[in-house]
């Protein structure tokens, strides 16, 4: 991640990053942090199957993930996480807080970003799945196929484990 050169709130050059990667502006006295940028994902189920996605960007072209996204400024999780399906599948989903599963610490793209990808069960409310936006396929799955899948990160596979386990 890179970080800040220019103030967010009034455009003046940060001083460079302090220990803590905090970059203090001083114009206006802010301090502006590199932090790990937030995701949540989906494991929609119905049955014993999951709804797993190819993806059609890099990184990780081709390689298999779940559907959801990175959070935007001031989103909580279950609204981005719906908006996510809604924009890469078509479909509404049915989840709450008491749906999470997992947090997964993990690095994103060629800079090895840090993402904190936070997981929960979901179940279709509304539609008809079709690959969209980054999606460039998608396939339901029982969990004997699981293993046989080339997953682009795995903390997916483990949380489609535990949403199609009897305790999730």
């Amino acid at each position: 991640m890179r970080p800040f050169r220019f103030c967010p709130a009034c455009a003046s050059e940060l001083d460079p990053p302090d220990n803590e990667s905090g970059a203090r502006c001083p114009s206006c006295g802010r301090v502006w942090y590199r932090n790990a940028a937030p995701s949540a994902g989906a494991a929609i189920t119905a049955g014993r199957r999951a709804l797993v996605t190819v993806r059609g960007r890099e990184p990780k072209k081709g390689r298999i993930d779940l559907p959801g996204g990175f959070l935007r400024p001031d989103e909580d999780p279950i609204s981005g996480l719906r908006r996510e399906v809604a924009e890469e599948l078509g479909v509404e989903i049915d989840v709450s807080n008491g749906d999470f599963v997992q947090g997964a610490p993990h690095t994103y793209g060629e800079e090895g970003d840090w993402v904190l990808a936070l997981g929960f069960k979901a179940r279709l409310t509304g539609g008809e799945p079709r690959p969209a936006d980054d999606v460039a396929g998608i396939e339901w799955v029982a969990e004997e196929e699981l293993d046989d899948l080339d997953w682009a990160w795995p903390h997916d596979l483990e949380l489609v484990r535990k949403a199609l386990s009897d305790g999730a």
